[in-house]
């Protein structure tokens, strides 16, 4: 049986901004994300997130954007940052 998330038939899952009490992590150092991994979020998570470019500073004290991935539940952020195949782990 199909179970549906309330949060996604309001289109209410995604947010297109970071709310300040969301985990986050840096998922890449550059502007582009994949699409894999937020199809992986789809599929796998229940709760609300937000996927971004935000500015950073680096080591030599210059300006960069970093695509970040945050969770409202920090127990979904554990979660994805242990099982997302879509990770590059360096």
């Amino acid at each position: 049986m199909l179970e549906l998330n309330p949060l996604d038939v309001l289109n209410k899952r995604k947010l297109e901004y970071l709310p300040f009490h969301f985990s986050k992590v840096k998922v890449s150092d550059n502007d582009r994300y994949d699409y894999k991994m937020e199809d992986w979020i789809k599929s796998k998570l229940n709760g609300r997130y937000s996927i971004g470019q935000y500015p950073a500073v680096d080591t030599d004290n210059k300006f960069k954007v970093s695509t970040y991935v945050a969770f409202e539940e920090q127990k979904e952020l554990t979660y994805f940052m242990l099982a997302c195949p879509f990770l590059r782990r360096t």
